[in-house]
């Protein structure tokens, strides 16, 4: 049962059940003991008091006198009996107790006090000669012990105490668990690409285990905030060195335009033009990665017309590879254009048909289509290829999952493809999907947000 709660849950749950066996434990042991305790009130000397009154009732009153004198001291220096204002042993009466003798009286024959930690007892008695005698009685209030007071409100006592016992064990828990939320929500920041969170300031006072691990985690984010730091300066560097390359490039091939004249030549070069141009485009992507980082919003800033973007696509993919040919169906008379990131709407679009490509078996073409449902904009590219099981349906989205050794190593592929594409597609509000291809095959499905309006 306990593994259905929580941590918090769970140590609570331990924590009351065990102050509850406990008490319920000290209840029963109380209970067991009230019976068979006979020491439990230390009493007033009443067996003394009954002969002394029978005495007085019978004898006269000076061989009462002289009896009570040879009782106890115990007893006799807790009952006084007064005749005529005299006291039976000539002693002096304790100012509370002289102050019931005073009331004591035909019309109130009896009184009983209780002042400052003693009981006070005092009893006006006729005798058989016409005569009276107050019989004063003092002895400490002893209290009931502990467990005898319990036993009597045993209830009370176990609901009290598991009322309380619930709360500090709740606090307790509480008290517990705190870092491993704290824990718990850094990293989920870390997750989220927040590196700059670190715990161990908020776990002051905390020692042991709990502080390690928060050591380990901070040493942990400077080491990834670190690398990942390192690899961004990286990717900015070599982009940045690419550029002098690419614009030689670019400047070599205006000086061949200029000294080539044959249509053919000129076709050639048109294509090395347009991939110079596309590199330059991926560059630059690179260089602006940390702005889009802060701002996200940067990255979005181009009117993407996706039939035009998917046709240069297929274009350029079947340039690349005319043995597996793509054969575009534009299912839509709309003009679908995005506001979005053409570059990473082309990185996306592309390594799917790439894919596609890769692992196409049959003589007809990769069926690629573009079309709108339900103000989605709605990509599909269909292969003949060997396809994968149903488990596998969602792990090649994963980063470094490989379907096969044999095939990534064929296809040159490190199984960062399909992840990139997700990525990408994801950062657009969008979707991206593998389904199972009739006969064979498979078949993925990009969906992006479309506003016709």
């Amino acid at each position: 049962m306990l593994q259905h709660f929580g941590l918090t849950g769970r140590i609570l749950f331990s924590f009351w059940l065990t102050l509850v066996l406990v008490v319920l434990s000290m209840v029963l042991i109380f209970i067991s003991q009230k019976d068979n305790d006979h020491t439990m009130h230390s009493m007033p000397p009443i067996k003394t008091g009954e002969a002394l009154t029978l005495k007085l009732l019978s004898k006269d009153y000076q061989d009462v006198a002289l009896w009570f004198k040879q009782q106890d001291p115990r007893d006799t220096r807790r009952i006084y009996v007064t005749n005529e204002g005299q006291e039976i042993l000539a002693r002096e009466l304790p100012r509370n107790l002289q102050r019931i003798n005073d009331k004591l009286s035909p019309t109130h024959p009896f009184i009983h006090r209780k002042r400052q930690g003693h009981i006070l007892v005092g009893r006006y008695l006729l005798l058989p000669d016409g005569h009276n005698v107050n019989i004063l009685i003092r002895s400490r209030d002893h209290k009931p012990p502990i467990h005898s007071i319990l036993a009597d409100q045993w209830l009370g006592f176990v609901v009290s105490a598991i009322l309380i016992s619930g709360l500090i064990s709740y606090l307790l828990a509480l008290y517990i668990i705190k870092p491993i939320i704290v824990l718990r929500n850094a990293t989920q920041k870390l997750a989220s690409g927040d590196l700059s969170i670190r715990v161990l300031d908020d776990m002051k006072g905390r020692h042991g285990e709990i502080s390690l691990l928060a050591h380990d985690f901070d040493h942990m984010a400077d080491r990834l905030e670190k690398t990942i730091s390192s690899h961004k300066h990286l990717i900015q560097d070599i982009s940045h060195e690419l550029r002098s390359p690419v614009a030689r490039l670019q400047l070599a091939l205006e000086l061949c335009k200029k000294r080539l004249n044959i249509a053919d030549d000129q076709i050639d070069i048109a294509r090395i033009e347009k991939e110079c141009e596309q590199l330059n485009a991926i560059i630059n992507t690179l260089l602006n990665l940390p702005a889009y980082e802060l701002e996200p919003s940067l990255a979005f800033q181009d009117n993407v017309n996706m039939t035009q973007l998917l046709q240069h696509i297929c274009d350029d993919l079947n340039f690349s590879h005319p043995t597996n040919q793509l054969a575009l169906s534009i299912l839509t008379t709309k003009k679908l254009t995005l506001l979005a990131n053409e570059q990473l709407l082309r990185s996306a679009v592309e390594n799917v048909l790439k894919n596609a490509q890769y692992y196409h078996q049959a003589e007809t073409p990769i069926d690629v289509s573009i079309t709108v449902e339900q103000n989605m904009i709605v990509i599909r590219c269909c292969d003949q290829g060997p396809g994968v099981n149903s488990a596998q349906l969602e792990e090649i989205f994963k980063p470094f999952y490989r379907i096969s050794e044999a095939r990534e190593r064929a296809s040159g592929g490190h199984g960062l493809g399909l992840a990139i594409s997700k990525r990408a597609i994801e950062l657009h509000n969008g979707t991206i999907v593998a389904q199972h291809q009739s006969p064979h095959g498979l078949c993925v499905v990009i969906s992006l947000p479309y506003d016709p309006s």
